[in-house]
Formats: structure tokens, C-alpha cells, sequence
């Protein structure tokens, strides 16, 4: 889908091919979601890139993926954290959804207290030991995470190319207006992982930039929000610091996509 709009954006009123759409043919499958993502000036490129990996996801295991063998297989082995089962919950399908949660709950209690019966071959302790840790995986574990992740990976495999081969994408990166805070933190530990020593202090300074400046911004603006409820400035001007606090939420969160 976010391809076919692309296409669609293409070409401009008349027909004619335009600037944009001539750099979409130089590109490939794997870099167009990345320039796209980098393209938009507003909010966090992590958060943006994440949030759309997230919304395929939860897409492909609320539609007809939901009923095939190999899916219900791991989404019974894996189930969903609070937060996507809360969203999948929200989306309405309640037969086919309450079906995939039958066979998740048949699936714990095969898992956590099936196979760890009471024995006389071993120890109250350690028996209940090992039901927790089962019980544990399970809450933790979800679906849609392990495959935002494994989305996740692969699109930073391409990031990491583009910024070594493609002044452009360096020059997009840099022009971002801020990188939240949990995504700085992924992107350089991600970095010294898969940058050479030269690339890696070249993308640490343009990545730290942007984090500064974004942080600067946002600080800015929160004060800013603060001054409004003292009365002494009535009657200023505070143009859009209204959404400063959500803004700042979204930064702590890690959920700054626009």
C-alpha cells in the first residue's frame, strides 16, 4: 500500500513525470521505505519507521494470516503483549480473534502448568520454579513485537548501507528535526554494531546533533508552556505550546511519529 501511493504521487497533474518520481525509479524495494520515512520533517524518524512496521503487522495478523496453520502456531507459542492485544481487541473481528485467543489459552496452560505437574521425581521448589519461568515467557512474549523487530532489523540493514553510500540520505538525516530519546539510544547502539570506526563517529555526530537540537526545541517549548499559567504574561503570544506537554510524551515514550 505504502508503495502504490508512492506511484500514485508520482506523477504530477498532467501526466508528466516529475523530479520525484524519477528519483523513485533510481530507487529499489528496500531503500523507498527508508527515504520515505527520512523525507517528512516532523517528529522522530524512528518512531515514524517503527510505527508503520507496527500498523503492517498488526494488518497482516488481524486479516486472512490470522487463520493460516503456521501463524496460529506462533501466535499460540507467543501470544500478544498488553498493548497490541488492547489494539487488537479495539479493531472489532471478534469471532476470528477470539478464536486465535482460544487456542493461545489452551496453549499456556499446556505450557505452564500441563507439563509441570506435580512429581514425586522432583522438588515442589523446582517444579514451581519452572512453571514461573514458562509463565513468565508467555506474558512477556508477543507477535507482533518479535515481527515489528525482525522488520525492524531488516530495515536498518538498508539504513546503514544508504548512510555509507548515499550523500543524499546523509544530508536527510541530518536535516531531521529531532530523534527521540529511546531512539538515540538504538541508533548508536545499533551503529557501532554495524558502522566501521569512520562512519560511525561521522553518523555519532550528525545522530547527536539532531537529538541536541530536537532536545533543545522541546525543552524550549515545555518552559514555554510552564510561562503560560503565570499571570504576569497575560496576554502573550505563545503561538503552538499547547501540545508541548503531549509532545513531551511522546519523546519519553518513544511513540514521536507525526
Amino acid at each position: 500500500m505504502l508503495l502504490l501511493t508512492i506511484a500514485e504521487n508520482a506523477h504530477n497533474n498532467d501526466g508528466r513525470i516529475t523530479a520525484y518520481s524519477r528519483k523513485f525509479m533510481k530507487e529499489d524495494i528496500c531503500t523507498i521505505p527508508i527515504n520515505v520515512v527520512f523525507e517528512k520533517k516532523d517528529g522522530c524518524p524512528i518512531c515514524r519507521m517503527r510505527a508503520e512496521l507496527e500498523e503492517r503487522a498488526l494488518d497482516f495478523v488481524m486479516g486472512p494470516a490470522m487463520m493460516e496453520p503456521d501463524v496460529r502456531h506462533e501466535t499460540n507459542r507467543l501470544g500478544f503483549c498488553p498493548k497490541h492485544i488492547e489494539i487488537m481487541y479495539g479493531r472489532g473481528n471478534k469471532l476470528p480473534f477470539a478464536l486465535m485467543l482460544e487456542s493461545h489459552l489452551i496453549e499456556i496452560n499446556n505450557t505452564v502448568f500441563e507439563r509441570h505437574k506435580k512429581s514425586l521425581l522432583r522438588s515442589t521448589a523446582s517444579q514451581a520454579a519452572a512453571s514461573a519461568k514458562d509463565a513468565r515467557t508467555m506474558a512477556e512474549s508477543c507477535y507482533v513485537c518479535a515481527r515489528v523487530e525482525k522488520a525492524m532489523n531488516s530495515e536498518f540493514e538498508t539504513l546503514w548501507q544508504m548512510w555509507k553510500k548515499e550523500e543524499e540520505f546523509r544530508q536527510s538525516v541530518a536535516d531531521q528535526p529531532c530523534i527521540c530519546i529511546s531512539d538515540y539510544a538504538e541508533l548508536i547502539e545499533r551503529g557501532m554494531k554495524a558502522l566501521d570506526k569512520k562512519s560511525f563517529e561521522e553518523f555519532y555526530d550528525v545522530i547527536t546533533k539532531v537529538a541536541k537540537k530536537g532536545l533543545a526545541e522541546l525543552q524550549s517549548n515545555v518552559s514555554g508552556f510552564c510561562r503560560m499559567y503565570d499571570y504576569r504574561n497575560n496576554g502573550e503570544d505563545f503561538g503552538n505550546l499547547r501540545n508541548a506537554v503531549k509532545d513531551a510524551v511522546s519523546y519519553l515514550t518513544g511513540r514521536m511519529q507525526k
